[in-house]
């Protein structure tokens, strides 16, 4: 079976509107976008769980990284679009592209659960320990883990951004954040906000 064809269309082929054009330029820049944030948020989810062991804070949101699996089917239809505004017939492109995407949402949801028990164990295995009063409540929102689980505090709940950019800030200086400090931080901002 072949996927990728390049077969001009024939001279009876109608030429493009120029609506019709832009969609298709338009089509072909979001989804080449689209691949370049794939892979840009696969990089990143990457590099955050190579700094596991050495930072006392992590947001963890494994799940991004399956979505690799996506640029295949999503680069055939960036594909297909340029064969369609060269005048080529894009249809084996886009039935591959099709077919990609199946068995890309197959692999995703197969290996979502799988991939993300691996990565909590080794974080866990790392000694991080997951910290619940500082993850959101959505199902979209990362999980947050803590070197040292003492830094875990209930009144750090209401200001968890505030509590994400303090541990980013001790991560990127290499400081291990204190008992006192992080409650210090929390008094101060919480009479931020009640002023």
């Amino acid at each position: 079976m072949k996927i990728f064809k390049w077969e001009k269309v024939s001279n009876s082929g109608r030429n493009f509107a120029f609506k019709e054009l832009c969609i298709n330029l338009l089509g072909s820049i979001v989804i080449c976008i689209l691949c370049f944030a794939l892979i840009y948020t696969v990089i990143s989810e990457i590099s955050l769980l190579e700094a596991v062991g050495s930072s006392s804070f992590i947001k963890e949101k494994s799940g991004k990284v399956l979505l690799l699996f996506f640029l295949f089917p999503f680069s055939l239809f960036f594909l297909a679009s340029i064969q369609k505004l060269l005048n080529y017939k894009p249809e084996y492109l886009m039935a591959g592209f099709v077919k990609g995407l199946f068995i890309a949402l197959s692999l995703f949801l197969l290996l979502v659960i799988p991939f993300n028990l691996y990565v909590e164990s080794y974080i866990k295995s790392n000694g991080y320990t997951y910290c619940n009063w500082y993850t959101k409540p959505s199902f979209r929102s990362p999980d947050v883990w803590l070197k040292n689980d003492e830094l875990c505090l209930q009144g750090g709940s209401i200001i968890t951004s505030d509590i994400y950019d303090w541990f980013e800030m001790h991560n990127e200086k290499g400081i291990e954040p204190t008992l006192n400090e992080l409650e210090v931080f929390i008094q101060e901002t919480r009479a931020e906000y009640n002023r």
